[in-house]
Formats: structure tokens, sequence, C-alpha cells
């Protein structure tokens, strides 16, 4: 594997003094991809603090014989039931060597593998892994060694060239901000109900998902809960719209992470009311330009929500899965499952 490469290379894990240099490595090709970086350093301290992430097993770093990074990896498996176990992996934009790439997806098969005894007896794991639609080298890389085109994620995005048109809130629906201290466990619960017919989506332990969301409210210096909102039903939190606007991206871009509404509460406009709210609050706070990430075949049509408001598609990304055990499918595929 990684010790058997022609190149004087030095390979080592990760550790969080290395965040910015992992930044430096991913935005540098980010930035020749798609025009803007895509990393910041505080999320990426964060992340590698989520409880169930291990530095030492679960990330790789090359460096070249004069000490520069040029390579890094790292697989994402930190919650039951462990059946879907997520890997990245980035070289330099510059770096020409097949076979470091090649003997890093190695590396994370054989480490995603670890985790199968991990999963129940007849779960069907697999390991995923997400590419641009403009990376026809990493494309090809991923179909070579078995991996399966199953979705398409897209970046939608709008440009406001002047105050947005208000959100129009649906009666008995209150927008307010997150209370980090009263909220926490209702917003997961909302996250959780609404997400159930997400593809791909597989029911995680309430404690543990309230766990990891209590790790990235404490634990991110840049945490802005008024940027948080939330659509409450009297004391009931139905619906989400959970955003930054402070992106590495541009400094006039804000991102919603989630925008979601249980499944009781659809229909009545509550989704719409929260996108144009945080539309409202991001263009008063200076930034006109938002994006979101979103399934392009979203199973409950939220790709017309979106478009209806003036968002459009700004890029595509593929997302392939291997089979690394054959069994019965717990992620959604279909809005009947459960």
């Amino acid at each position: 594997m990684l010790t058997q490469l022609n190149h004087d290379y030095t390979i080592r894990p990760a550790s969080l003094d290395d965040a910015q240099a992992v930044c430096d490595l991913c935005n540098a090709w980010s930035i020749a991809i798609h025009g803007m970086p895509s990393h910041d350093v505080n999320e990426e301290r964060v992340d590698w603090q989520v409880p169930g992430f291990n530095l030492e097993t679960d990330t790789r770093l090359v460096f070249d014989s004069g000490g520069s990074l040029v390579a890094y990896a790292s697989v994402w498996d930190v919650s039951e039931p462990h059946v879907r176990i997520g890997s990245y992996v980035r070289t330099h934009i510059d770096l020409e060597d097949p076979a470091l790439e090649e003997a890093l997806f190695s590396w994370v098969e054989t480490r995603a593998r670890a985790s199968i005894e991990r999963a129940p007896d007849d779960a069907r794991v697999v390991l995923s892994h997400t590419a641009s639609k403009k990376d026809d080298r990493r494309k090809a890389l991923l179909e070579r060694r078995g991996f399966d085109l199953v979705r398409h994620f897209v970046r939608l995005r709008i440009e406001m060239d002047s105050e947005p048109e208000a959100a129009q809130i649906p009666e008995g629906i209150v927008i307010r901000p997150f209370d980090p201290e009263r909220d926490l466990r209702g917003m997961v619960e909302a996250d959780r109900d609404a997400f159930r017919d997400h593809w791909g989506h597989i029911p995680r332990d309430l404690d543990e998902e309230l766990e990891m969301w209590s790790h990235w409210v404490h634990e991110d210096p840049d945490f802005d809960p008024s940027v948080w909102h939330m659509a409450c039903a009297g004391d009931e939190i139905v619906g989400l719209s959970i955003g930054s606007t402070k992106r590495p991206e541009a400094e006039n871009l804000a991102y919603i992470f989630v925008l979601c509404v249980k499944r009781a509460w659809r229909g009545r406009g509550i989704a719409r009311s929260l996108l144009r709210h945080s539309f409202s609050e991001y263009y008063r706070r200076g930034r006109p330009v938002v994006e979101l990430d979103a399934d392009a075949a979203n199973l409950t049509g939220a790709m017309r929500l979106y478009e209806s408001v003036g968002m459009r598609v700004a890029r595509t990304d593929h997302a392939y899965e291997k089979e690394l055990r054959p069994g019965r499918d717990l992620a959604c595929r279909a809005l009947d499952d459960e």
C-alpha cells in the first residue's frame, strides 16, 4: 500500500497542527477546479475532533522529499450502525502520480473494511466517495476500482442584486433564532424526522446525534445561533434553516447546511418561508450570495422549491458507492421506506 511507492514520500497520520496545511492543499485544488476555496481551518479542526473520529487511524498525510504536503486521505465512520463509510482523498493540483492515488484508495478501502465487523450481521456495507463532475481522472479511478455511480448532488446558488422578497410566514408559525440551551434536542428531533425520507438516509441513535450536534454547537468558534433559524408552532420546532455567514468560498457568501420541515408539517409553505427569511437575513448582513447543496433527484421535490425562489445549479458532484459486504440495505431509497 502506502509503504510500497516508488517516490521518496513521508507518510503519517494527521494532527490538529496539520489542519491549515490540509486546508491549503484542498483549497488550491478547489480554486483550480471551481474558482473558489472550499475548506476552512476552524471547520476542519472541529470535524477532526468529532466524537468517534480518530486522527491516528482515520487519516493519512503524504509529504514529498522537500517536506511539502502533497496528499491527504481520510475515512469517516463515526456512528452506528457503521454501514456507510465515507472517504475523502485529495492530491496536490500539480501532482501527477497515479500510483499514489491508487495507493491512497487502497489504504482507504482497507481502513473501511476494518469497520465491517461493527455493522449489524445482516446489513449491507458500502464505502462512499464523491467526485466533482469536472474531475474525469477521479471518476475514472473510482470506476476502475469497482465503485458505482449512484446519485448526483448539486450546489445551488442565488445572487441577489437587490433586497429579496419578504418571507410570507404561514399562520401559527414563528421563525426565530436557535437557542442552544433550549432548542438542541428539539432541533435534532426535527432534523431526524425531516430526513427520514432523504435518499440514502440511515437511522442513527438519537443520543449519538445529540452528542455530535452538541460538539458542533459548542466547539466551533464561528458558531452563530442567530443564523440558525427555527420554524416553530408553539413550543414545537417544525422546520430548520441552519446556516453560516463565515465561509471560505467568499466574503459575500452565506451557506445553508440544513433546510428541512417535519413530515407532518409539509405542504404549508414553511420551507419557502424559511428560505426567504434566510435570504433576507443574509442580505442584511452583506451576504447577497447564498448557496446550499441538494440531491438532484430529491425524493420530496425540493429542487422545484429552490428553483422557484431563484436558485440555480452552480456545480454538480457525482456520488459513488462500492459494496464492501452484501446484505440488507438499511438506507432509505424511496418515500415509503421507514
